[in-house]
């Protein structure tokens, strides 16, 4: 999930329990040093469009501690809120979240919603610049496992809620598109070229000006 136009509450995130289940052994990324291991995925990978399979912690295919080490860094070097394990290219039922410290969420279930219907604009890191209004309940229960392997029940509300729902739709090989109208597509797209266009006439501004202090 995009953090462009979402700002983590960090009292959402308080009020909600976002942090490990245990308090000693929380994932932990240096970003300084830091490096990417994995390109985000193009929209049209299969990855994306498929339901995700379940991270098996009896015979793991890989350190579920190393996955959720790799998405926290690479949620961060791609500057977002969320981001889940396919967006990644690996096909596991796996996301983190921003939050302090990070949550990691492996076999992730919503069990049930409450509150609201609240629409707000969301980006996701699949299709940077792209902002559509998704409404989506205030208040969501949730079960997942964290990358030590111990259940987790928690309550989330307010944009902590609206970013699990956005990366559970991810676990189903869904996106944030769908549902939409052509019409709303249309000016998110339209949007989205405005914006790619104003970053670009700044970009050669900045060329033009490097070239005179030289």
């Amino acid at each position: 999930m995009s953090e462009d136009n979402l700002v983590l509450n960090t009292d959402d995130a308080k009020a909600g329990g976002f942090k490990q289940v245990k308090t000693d052994e929380t994932i932990q990324v240096n970003q300084t040093y830091f490096k990417k291991k994995y390109n985000l995925s193009e929209p049209g990978d299969m990855v994306l469009r498929e339901p995700l399979q379940k991270f098996d912690f009896s015979n793991p295919p890989m350190d579920p501690v190393e996955l959720a080490q790799e998405l926290v860094g690479h949620m961060r070097h791609y500057g977002g809120i969320g981001i889940s394990a396919n967006q990644l290219g690996l096909p596991y039922r796996v996301f983190c979240m921003e939050g302090e410290p990070a949550m990691v969420c492996f076999n992730p279930v919503i069990t049930a919603t409450a509150g609201e219907d609240i629409m707000l604009d969301e980006g996701c890191l699949t299709y940077p610049g792209f902002y559509l209004k998704k409404t989506r309940p205030s208040i969501v229960r949730v079960r997942f496992t964290d990358p030590f392997g111990d259940a987790s029940v928690q309550k989330f509300t307010g944009m902590t809620a609206r970013c699990f729902q956005h990366e559970m739709e991810h676990m189903e090989g869904e996106n944030f598109m769908m549902g939409v109208s052509r019409f709303k597509l249309q000016r998110a797209k339209q949007a989205q070229d405005k914006l790619f266009k104003k970053l670009q006439k700044q970009q050669k501004a900045l060329a033009k000006q490097a070239k005179r202090i030289r």
